[in-house]
């Protein structure tokens, strides 16, 4: 009777995990944007996807001057948010560095620091020995006005400012090399 019990155990586990493998299909994944959330005064918040254009922003950089998306126009660019406590955005930032250099004259690299002290992005920063841009989103509206849900997250963006594809999560020079391809970037 035990083995009777088994079989008649393993068949109920797996007509359920069929079940509810129809119903995942049959239902599907929600799109991000329609599940992002509200900007300030109810206005809805939609999360960037890949053939949208990128929502502009306007950012000071660690030296205190205004940096706005719009001024990379022209160049394909890279959109990064990270934090300094975050162990994978500082691998990250080593690929990203590494991609800079390869692609300096045709490739604006944004890090956007999320919630941090200048002084605290600064020294790190210098550690580091990152060249490109870095950013601070202090008060996180940028990180909203994108819908970030994590760090590190990051944006490749065509020439015209469109995304091409978005990476939750580290993201590496492969990959990045690889995007940037795609749309007609050496890499």
């Amino acid at each position: 009777m035990s083995k009777l019990n088994q079989v008649l155990r393993l068949l109920a586990a797996f007509l359920s995990m069929g079940a509810a493998i129809a119903l995942l299909l049959h239902a599907g994944l929600p799109d991000r944007a329609d599940y992002s959330g509200f900007l300030d005064g109810g206005r809805p918040a939609l999360a960037p996807e890949a053939g949208w254009r990128a929502p502009p922003f306007t950012l000071l950089t660690t030296s205190s001057r205004p940096l706005a998306l719009e001024q990379a126009r022209g160049r394909a660019a890279i959109i990064n948010f990270w934090a300094t406590w975050c162990e994978p955005c500082q691998r990250e930032m080593r690929e990203l560095q590494a991609l800079y250099e390869m692609h300096a004259d045709d490739l604006r690299i944004l890090a956007v620091n999320v919630g941090e002290s200048v002084d605290e992005v600064r020294d790190w920063v210098a550690r580091l020995g990152l060249k490109f841009d870095i950013l601070l989103d202090a008060r996180g509206d940028v990180s909203t006005l994108y819908q970030i849900r994590g760090l590190p997250t990051t944006f490749v963006l065509d020439e015209d400012h469109v995304v091409r594809s978005v990476h939750y999560g580290p993201v590496r020079l492969g990959s990045l090399q690889r995007d940037l391809a795609r749309f007609g970037r050496k890499a």
